[in-house]
Formats: C-alpha cells, sequence, structure tokens
C-alpha cells in the first residue's frame, strides 16, 4: 500500500523549495522578536536571492559537507548552476573557493582523482597500492600543502555554504528539536505520514524568550559531544557536566532532554567507580532509574542501612510502578540478609498450559493463534487492541490545545504524551471521559473516531494492526468494567503501561474472551508482563500463559 501511494503521487520538481520556504516564514512569522540578527539577516537575505539560488542553497544543505565541487553538481531543475552560485555568493550565503584545510579538500576526490592530480607517472604506480586513509598521508608528505592544494583546485570551482548555524535555529523554532527535519514534509507529501491538526498559536509554542532558545541549542551542542565525552575519565565527565546548559524548572521539554543526558553521565561514572559522583548526578533527576541506581550505590558505599533508607523513601513518595516493585523486592532481599522486618513483595503464578505445535509458522505467537482459531476467533494483537481503543477514545484529549506541547504540523503526540505531566495536565478531561465509558456511549465514540481518523498518526492507534471486525468483537465481548481497568493502569504510566500486554485475543463461541500470553521454547514472562497479569487476575480478566513445544524438538 506505502509503494502504492509513493507511486501514485509524483512531486514538482522543487518541491524542497517549497517545504524550506515553509519552514522559514512559520518561524519567521511567530519567532521575529526572539531571531538574532545574524538570524533575521539569514532569513532577509535568502527570501531577497533569485529562485534558482534558493534552490541551490537548499540542495548544498541537504548535502554531507562543509565543501562541494562544481563539477558534482547536477540539478535539472536549477538553471544555469555558476549564475544561481553567483547570486549566493553576492548575498553572502555562499563562499566561492573558499580557504580550506588541506583534510577537507583531499576528502572531495576519489581515489584515482587523487593519484592523477596529485602525483606524476612515475611515482603512482607504487601509491596505488595504498589504502585511501594511507594515500592521503602519503600526499601530504609528498607534496607541501600549499602545492597540494593548487594540484587539487586545478580546474575546479569549489563552494562553501554560510549561516548554515542560523538555519539550525530555524529548524529548532520549528520542530523544537534538532532530530526532524525536511524529511518530514516528504513523508506527508508523499502520503506516508498523516498529521492531527491542532493549534500552533504564539502563545502554544514552546519557546518563549531567546533565552530559552540558546539554552536548547547549547542542549544539542553538549548532545553531540556526548559519545566521545562517555570514553574519557570521571574528570572529563565532571567537567562536561558543569557546562551543561541552566536547567529552567518552567521549561519540561529542556528538564527531560537534559536528565537524560545525565543520567548516562551518571551511569558511566558509576561504571569507573566515582559513586560519590554519579549519586550526586542521579540526585538531580526525577526520570527512572535514578532511584534505582541510588539504592545500589548506597548499597555498595554504605551498606544495606543506607540502601535500605532509600528504598523506603521510594515506597513512601509517589513514583512509577516499576520503582515500587524496585524497591519492594530489593528491600526485601537486603532485609532478609539483615533479619528485618520487610513487607514481602505480592508474587503471582498465571494460569499455565502447554501445547505441541508444528512449525508453519516462524513466529510461535502466530503458530499459537492458529492452534487456537481452530475453536474460537483469534487475533494476534499484542499491545495493540487496548493501546488502540484507548487512543480513539481519548482521541480528542491528547491533541487539545496545550501550551508547550505542540510546536509543528509533523506531530504524533504531544511532547509531555509519556510524562506524568500529561495526565496531570488533563486530569478533568480525562476524568469526564473515563465517565463516559457507559453503553451507548463509549462504543459511539470509539467507532465513530475509528472512522473519521483512520490513518492519522496517533501514539496509541497502530492502525495496521486495527481492523474494523477486531474492534467489532471486543466492543462486543469486552465488558466496560474491563476497559475501564485497563484504561485506568494506561493512563497511570502511559510511558511502561502501553506495553507487556499479552500477544492474542481469543473470542470463544460461548461468548466472553481471553488474554492468551504465548511463550516458545526457553522463553520466559518479562516483569511488565506479569506485572499485567497479576493486575488481570486482581480485577478477574480471564488470562493465562500458552506454552509451546515444537513437534519436532526431539
Amino acid at each position: 500500500m506505502a509503494m502504492e501511494t509513493v507511486n501514485a503521487i509524483e512531486l514538482p520538481p522543487d518541491y524542497y523549495l517549497a517545504n524550506f520556504l515553509s519552514l522559514v516564514e512559520f518561524v519567521a512569522g511567530r519567532y521575529w522578536q526572539l531571531l538574532s540578527e545574524t538570524e533575521q539577516e539569514f532569513y532577509t537575505r535568502f527570501k531577497a536571492a533569485p529562485a534558482d539560488a534558493q534552490k541551490l542553497y537548499v540542495r548544498l544543505l541537504s548535502r554531507k559537507g562543509p565543501l562541494f565541487r562544481h563539477g558534482k553538481l547536477d540539478y535539472a531543475e536549477i538553471g544555469c548552476l555558476r549564475t544561481a552560485a553567483a547570486a549566493l555568493s553576492r548575498a553572502g550565503l555562499l563562499a566561492v573557493n573558499p580557504q580550506a584545510e588541506v583534510q577537507q579538500l583531499l576528502g572531495l576526490f576519489s581515489k584515482a582523482e587523487l593519484l592523477t592530480r596529485c602525483t606524476s607517472p612515475a611515482d603512482r604506480k607504487p601509491l596505488r597500492a595504498l589504502g585511501r586513509e594511507q594515500l592521503e598521508l602519503a600526499l601530504q608528505q609528498y607534496l607541501p600543502g600549499d602545492e597540494l592544494c593548487a594540484r587539487l583546485l586545478r580546474g575546479e570551482t569549489v563552494y562553501q555554504l554560510s549561516r548554515g548555524d542560523a538555519f539550525t535555529t530555524f529548524q529548532l523554532c520549528y520542530f523544537g528539536n534538532l532530530r526532524q527535519s525536511l524529511t518530514d514534509y516528504v513523508l506527508r507529501d508523499l502520503g506516508l505520514q498523516r498529521y492531527e491538526h491542532y493549534s500552533l498559536e504564539q502563545r502554544y509554542l514552546l519557546f518563549q524568550s531567546r533565552a530559552q532558545i540558546d539554552r536548547h541549542l547549547h542542549y544539542y551542542r553538549c548532545h553531540e559531544q556526548l559519545p566521545d565525552v562517555l570514553l574519557q575519565d570521571a574528570a572529563a565527565l565532571l567537567a562536561f557536566y558543569a557546562g551543561l546548559p541552566h536547567r529552567d524548572a518552567a521549561d519540561k521539554t529542556l528538564t527531560r532532554r537534559l536528565e537524560r543526558l545525565i543520567l548516562a553521565l551518571a551511569r558511566q561514572l558509576e561504571r569507573l567507580g566515582a559513586l560519590a559522583e554519579a549519586d550526586r548526578l542521579y540526585a538531580e533527576c526525577r526520570q527512572p532509574p535514578a532511584r534505582e541506581r541510588r539504592a545500589r550505590i548506597a548499597l555498595k558505599r554504605d551498606g544495606p542501612a543506607a540502601a535500605l533508607a532509600v528504598c523506603r523513601h521510594i515506597l513512601a513518595e509517589p513514583g512509577t510502578e516499576q520503582e515500587h516493585h524496585f524497591a519492594l523486592q530489593f528491600g526485601h532481599r537486603l532485609a532478609a540478609r539483615q533479619q528485618l522486618d520487610w513487607p514481602a513483595p505480592a508474587r503471582y503464578r498465571p494460569p499455565e498450559d502447554v501445547v505441541t505445535l508444528g512449525r508453519e509458522h516462524h513466529r510461535v505467537e502466530l503458530a499459537a493463534a492458529q492452534y487456537l482459531s481452530c475453536h474460537c476467533d483469534c487475533f494476534y494483537v499484542e499491545n495493540t487492541l487496548f493501546n488502540g481503543v484507548l487512543g480513539l477514545f481519548i482521541w480528542d484529549i491528547v491533541f487539545a490545545d496545550r501550551p508547550g506541547v505542540f510546536f509543528n504540523p509533523f506531530q504524533s503526540a504531544p511532547a509531555d504524551f509519556y510524562q506524568p505531566e500529561f495526565v496531570a495536565a488533563r486530569q478533568p478531561l480525562l476524568q469526564r471521559r473515563l465517565q463516559e465509558l457507559c453503553e451507548p456511549r463509549f462504543g459511539a465514540i470509539v467507532k465513530s473516531t475509528f472512522q473519521r481518523k483512520r490513518g492519522i498518526a496517533n501514539p496509541l492507534v497502530a492502525w495496521q494492526h486495527l481492523s474494523e471486525e477486531l474492534l467489532e468483537l471486543a466492543l462486543r465481548h469486552i465488558p466496560l468494567s474491563h476497559w475501564r481497568c485497563v484504561f485506568r493502569r494506561q493512563l497511570a504510566d502511559l510511558r511502561h503501561h502501553c506495553s507487556g500486554l499479552p500477544d492474542l485475543i481469543a473470542f470463544p463461541a460461548s461468548g466472553g474472551y481471553e488474554l492468551v500470553e504465548v511463550k516458545g521454547p526457553g522463553d520466559r514472562l518479562q516483569k511488565n508482563q506479569l506485572r499485567w497479569m497479576h493486575y488481570f487476575a486482581r480485577h478477574h480478566i480471564s488470562h493465562r500463559v500458552l506454552m509451546v513445544e515444537w513437534a519436532d524438538s526431539a
């Protein structure tokens, strides 16, 4: 289906320029007062440049640079490349034959070109056997730097874009991140992705001050350096940490991003044995697994009593269900060693059946689904059924207008969707909607949304796995009380409780339904799956584990 869509839609030759203009005009229209003088000048100069010059700039911006050979550029929709380049040069957006380092110039040429341009026929033969890196080193020893550059550039024109950093700010202001790019436009234009419409008014946008923009830009510079920093010693990690941007409690998006970065630093410090320093960084993070790591560090540094104190703190303060389970289990093991009282964590063993099947399917879940289909309607759903119905039921709440959660037209979810504040900020709306979980209101909302929104991106709805047949059976056979129970647990922690649901749902001819988790030889229940099943048992939701053995295993 996706390939048919791609083949049916032909983008105009200058589609990329239209998308680029859409982005920069959006930012200029909403953030002009927050842009620096350099960024404003970039926009003004770009807009004043001829259309072909604009096209060349955007084309080069999408290529790997920083230098580009004129002879390697071929864009049929641009009339004259040299004329376009000259116009960009006059606008201060392109440097022609700029001063460049030898290493950068060497990278513009193939191995064969380097040999032809920089060596004589007599010297060429022994150099052919060298690898690329060795050849570049040999050439730099063979010729002085100025002469090597002169030979490389003989008969060539080289370009270098100017003010690319200015566009980075536009990209950040538009998307709210530097992960997304103009590719999102293309996916939309090809029909591969559709997005909900939501408000992008100034008062709802992410950035409200220049200082906030600068902090996010600073964060992304640090994020880019992180992989190299993590390879260094503890002193370098702490110096890097000290240079992170200042956190503003009001900017929850930046806080989340910084905490993920700080958690990575803390974990590496822990591996390096810098436990006190790691603990100090973990203490600044509210995101899991910061408190779990602090408990483990406390055990190593100060013994069981200190670790138990951290576990008590986790149990006393609200957090995720995973943190709560960790504190109960870790604390119970430590307390048992010290012969101290500690509540034993609840244990549950779900109902389990064993079945022997042939290997008609590569996936054990599909083999089990085929086996169960002999006796009832059975679907392989995993997390998609309950997630999808929840997404349909609260669709309008997911995409409701909120400050600082929608930055651009290419979001499948608000920025805070997987954070505790998503539910907290929309509590009245969600509470009222759950009160509507009654017949016939519930089914009407779900079916209507399914028809109206089909194919539009939603973080909970996997359209390819949610058919009308499955939806009809689920709404008919699953009691309202069960939907309500599952939804309440999912909404308590959308990041973690939207996974771990059973693989299959079966609808027996006699009525009702059953959730079935399938496990192949040697496989066992994960912790989040077991927590779901324990929850099902407490709420009388039919479930079991089907252990599959292969008929040819002997």
